[in-house]
């Protein structure tokens, strides 16, 4: 009744978003300092109904409704700054809870040095047992989930506008893949409820607020990924940036953020360092995710046993000048032995 109340306006009523409000206190007497509009919907007679209403059609589109007293509530927005009301929910209701977590965001028009990098990084922290949350749209909000998904790690996205029409339409298919692997979609609106351009930073506070981490990659200085990273840092979360060209424009945005106090994301390794993560796993973990995805393909090739090298060479699906590279790294770090007859096996 409360978020009803509230409208899911394009602003923000913040009266109504304190996490310590009262709720019954509020429906019995609305404040005067409330906008009209508000208190005429706090004062409606219809609004019970009208709020039974949209948790009836929720269910009928197979999407749970949470409220801050639900066991399923993220506990990190339990006391966040312009708490949502309600959250509406398709998909595993765990994933909201599960630690680590990390909030991953950027361009929607990333370079390609963005979207290297964006995979590199959502790569290692999938695999190193981390649920990624972002936005679903394009560029590296969905980098970001579909590293969960070829990972087999849940992800949750945080959607703008009612999860029963994805946005934008391309990754629906994307949608399926996330609650297929365990995650979920997660929305402030109600089913039937697109978002206009306003819905948008209330999207964002949600996934600045939902974990500890949040990691920029790629931004100009009018990127949204900017706002949800400052409003992570308001609510004590930790922000990383990626640094870039001085000359590029979807480098400007995460320089600023530098500039302001982020921290430096300079490779996945450094980062799960500098957020605690690395004592947590063995050390044949944090050295594979210094590898390169090209030493990963070899690896691969080796997981039941030793291979004639040139077979190995053929089967990875790497250039021959890529192989070469691969192979002589991991040889370098004692990763890859060669035997006699000309087989390939690992040392680990």
């Amino acid at each position: 009744m409360l978020s009803l109340a509230e409208g899911f306006d394009e602003g923000l009523v913040e009266a109504l978003l304190d996490p310590t409000l009262d709720a019954d206190a509020i429906l019995a007497s609305p404040p005067d300092t409330l906008p009209p509009r508000v208190r005429a919907r706090l004062t409606s007679p219809n609004l019970a109904h009208d709020a039974k209403t949209m948790l009836r059609r929720a269910l009928d589109h197979g999407i749970h409704c949470l409220t801050p007293a639900s066991p399923h509530w993220p506990v990190s927005m339990s006391m966040m700054p312009l708490r949502p009301l309600v959250l509406f929910v398709r998909g595993n209701l765990q994933a909201l809870q599960q630690v680590p977590s990390a909030t991953f965001v950027g361009s929607r028009t990333p370079t390609p040095y963005g979207l290297h990098a964006a995979n590199a990084f959502a790569t290692a922290l999938a695999q190193t047992g981390i649920v990624l949350w972002s936005g679903l749209a394009r560029g590296i909000d969905r980098i970001a989930h579909q590293a969960a998904v070829a990972s087999r790690q849940p992800t949750v996205a945080v959607l703008a506008g009612g999860i029963d029409t994805i946005y934008p339409p391309e990754h629906t298919d994307l949608a399926r893949e996330i609650l297929a692997n365990g995650g979920c979609l997660v929305g402030e609106l109600p089913p039937g409820r697109r978002a206009r351009r306003g819905h948008f930073p209330r999207r964002n506070r949600i996934l600045a607020a939902a974990t500890r981490v949040t990691l920029v990659i790629e931004a100009s200085l009018a990127s949204g990924a900017l706002h949800t990273a400052r409003f992570a840092a308001e609510c004590g979360a930790s922000v990383f940036a990626l640094p870039g060209p001085w000359t590029s424009e979807r480098s400007q945005g995460c320089h600023r953020l530098l500039q302001e106090g982020a921290g430096l994301a300079l490779d996945p390794a450094d980062l799960l360092r500098d957020i605690g993560l690395e004592a947590s796993h063995s050390g044949a973990v944090a050295l594979q995710l210094q590898l390169s995805g090209d030493a990963q393909a070899i690896l691969t090739c080796l997981r039941a046993g030793p291979r004639p090298a040139d077979l190995v060479a053929q089967q990875c699906g790497l250039t021959r000048a890529a192989y070469l590279l691969a192979r002589l790294q991991l040889e370098r770090e004692g990763l890859l032995t060669l035997l006699p007859g000309d087989l390939l096996t690992t040392s680990r």
